[in-house]
């Protein structure tokens, strides 16, 4: 609701309409005559839905550009037994997010994980190195080995 007049301005450069209806909790984006990018509406229902899960505006708008993407992955049917969801859901953020943050250095994507899920934004590939690493943490191979890989591949 704060940023909610930047994101109007910023979705307006794009020639899209935003709408923002606190009585039933719904944010809508509609395109208007002006608007030329035939995915632009796509790229900004991707960043309502980020912006419902509570990613930064800064991060979310990043969507808006023509080389950035968004991915949000399940994690909580990857793993049956609580205990062990927790675990290595700890294991991906790392001790002080120090494992997140590597990874976000790594695929140059911006990583949040949150309850059940996890959100990241970057460009395509990045996208794709980051939701491996969260699929395999979560069938129990530590990012680390992951992490170690893709150091290799960028020397």
């Amino acid at each position: 609701r704060e940023c909610w007049s930047l994101v109007e301005a910023k979705l307006n450069e794009y020639h899209i309409k935003s709408e923002l209806d606190l009585v039933e909790g719904s944010m809508t984006v509609m395109t208007t005559r002006k608007c030329w990018d035939p995915y632009i509406i796509i790229k900004a229902r991707d960043v309502i839905k980020l912006l419902a899960r509570s990613v930064p505006y800064e991060q979310a708008v990043k969507v808006l550009e023509d080389d950035f993407g968004s991915d949000i992955i399940k994690i909580g049917n990857l793993v049956r037994n609580r205990e062990r969801f927790v675990k290595r859901r700890q294991r991906l953020i790392g001790p002080n997010g120090s494992t997140l943050k590597s990874i976000e250095l790594l695929t140059q994507s911006y990583v949040l994980v949150q309850g059940n899920t996890v959100a990241c934004i970057g460009p395509y590939q990045g996208l794709k190195q980051v939701r491996k690493i969260v699929v395999d943490t979560m069938n129990n191979i530590h990012p680390i080995y992951n992490i170690k890989t893709l150091m290799i591949k960028r020397e």
